[in-house]
């Protein structure tokens, strides 16, 4: 991704596939449940080093390489995140002397949790809905749905070039 296409995410704000993070000194927990409701629900761009208001504040430089082993370590832990998640971060310079962190989330095809909390995303952000039985099944059935769309694809694609 260009400079300038993470320039124009940011300028459109936090909505149901962007969220910023602080995240100036160390990697906060809430950014699991961003990870986890944005690949529960359509995929999203997490970036870290931007506030709310889209100020870029940027991530300490010492911080950097602590932050990306924490965050890459954490998805990988099935304690933390299951099932577990390969993300990879990466770092930008959005001015001089001014790095962010973008990591982008795919659309899973499975229901992932944050320490056994399901997580949804909405326009309003990150929501719990493990207790909510309705929501539950509803992902659930809706990731089952893709996976069956998504294999019969694949299955026609190969059938015709086959």
């Amino acid at each position: 991704m260009t400079i300038e296409e993470l320039r124009k995410i940011i300028i459109t704000g936090e909505k149901i596939d962007v969220e910023f993070k602080r995240s100036r000194n160390n990697i906060t927990k809430d950014v699991y449940d961003s990870v986890c409701s944005f690949n529960n629900r359509n995929g999203g761009h997490i970036f870290l080093g931007i506030l709310d208001n889209k100020k870029i504040l940027g991530v300490a430089p010492e911080a950097i390489d602590k932050i990306i082993k924490d965050f890459t370590t954490a998805i990988n832990n099935a304690n933390k995140v299951y099932p577990p998640l390969y993300l990879t971060p990466e770092v930008y310079e959005m001015e001089p002397d001014t790095k962010i962190i973008y990591i982008r989330v795919p659309e899973g095809g499975l229901v992932r949790r944050h320490s056994g909390i399901i997580w949804d995303r909405t326009y309003e952000g990150d929501i719990d809905i493990t207790k909510n039985e309705e929501l539950v099944y509803k992902m659930y059935a809706r990731k089952q749905g893709s996976y069956y769309v998504s294999n019969a694809s694949i299955q026609d694609r190969c059938y015709l070039s086959c």
